[in-house]
């Protein structure tokens, strides 16, 4: 399984837990310091080996849909073949790999590495680019791949918004949505698309704010299960509300999503709410 998640200002992000698993069997040095891990989303991508450097901790993968993507790795990075620990050692050219992975300092970090020899199954969340009903072909954007990702929409594909039905139309520039597919050697065919926010819809977001930038105008909100985090930005609120927004507080986001970002329409402290 592929899944590339997008992890722009609008996107939705959860903090992994970093672990450090290092077999016995593997040689790399464990007294070095590394860079701390980004608190951004992880995204998994799946592909074929290329090129492995052992000197430097990269692997070339080509990715499913032919982008080449440099996959770096350290002694934190579980390397896993059927759930079982095993060394960098197995990793070599023509294995196909699926990787944990976030984006350090630039450079797209993999937190685990599994060795696979499963059907090419993909998952990907990301913001619509163009969309060409003739040819039913999709492009999506994504944080770690360097061209958008193209699927085809078939008859068979299910198209949902929430809890309903919609139509390939919906599929609209800006718009953020989740999607399943199948990768062939000349096209990934989608099997279910879910639509998760559209140019022009509102959202509520309700939980703790972790963090608050008014200098670059964003705030992010994570969600009351601890799980997600929003980033929202506040350019159109009032002066006198964005000296009020602070680290910790319990509020209620009322946003709009402009096809970019969520924008705040209004933040309040979530006991001011009615109940």
């Amino acid at each position: 399984m592929v899944v590339l998640a997008y992890a722009g200002s609008w996107g939705q992000t959860s903090s992994p837990t970093v672990s450090s698993q290092v077999t016995a069997s593997d040689d790399r040095d464990v007294g070095v310091d590394f860079p701390p891990l980004s608190k951004g989303p992880l995204s998994l991508i799946g592909g074929t080996v290329v090129k492995v450097d052992p000197i430097r901790d990269r692997v070339l993968l080509r990715a499913f849909g032919g982008r080449d993507i440099t996959v770096d790795f350290d002694v934190r990075t579980k390397i896993l073949r059927e759930e079982a620990p095993v060394s960098t050692r197995e990793l070599r050219p023509g294995a196909r790999i699926y990787a944990d992975t976030s984006l350090v300092n630039g450079r797209v970090f993999a937190k685990t590495i599994r060795i696979s020899a499963g059907a090419a199954t993909g998952e990907a969340n990301g913001q619509v680019t163009a969309y060409d009903p003739e040819g039913q072909k999709l492009k999506i954007r994504n944080a770690v791949a360097a061209e958008p990702l193209e699927v085809r929409i078939t008859p068979e594909t299910k198209i949902r918004s929430g809890d309903r039905k919609v139509e390939s139309s919906q599929l609209t520039v800006g718009t953020l949505l989740h999607v399943s597919f199948h990768a062939r050697e000349h096209a990934n065919l989608a099997t279910q698309i879910d639509i998760q926010a559209q140019p022009g819809g509102t959202f509520t977001f309700v939980g703790k704010m972790t963090f608050v930038d008014l200098r670059a105008g964003y705030v992010a909100v994570a969600d009351q299960s601890g799980t997600n985090s929003y980033e929202v930005a506040v350019d159109h609120l009032a002066p006198n509300v964005k000296r009020t927004l602070k680290e910790g507080d319990d509020v209620v986001v009322h946003a709009k999503f402009d096809g970019q970002k969520y924008q705040a329409q209004s933040i309040e402290a979530a006991q001011d709410q009615p109940h």
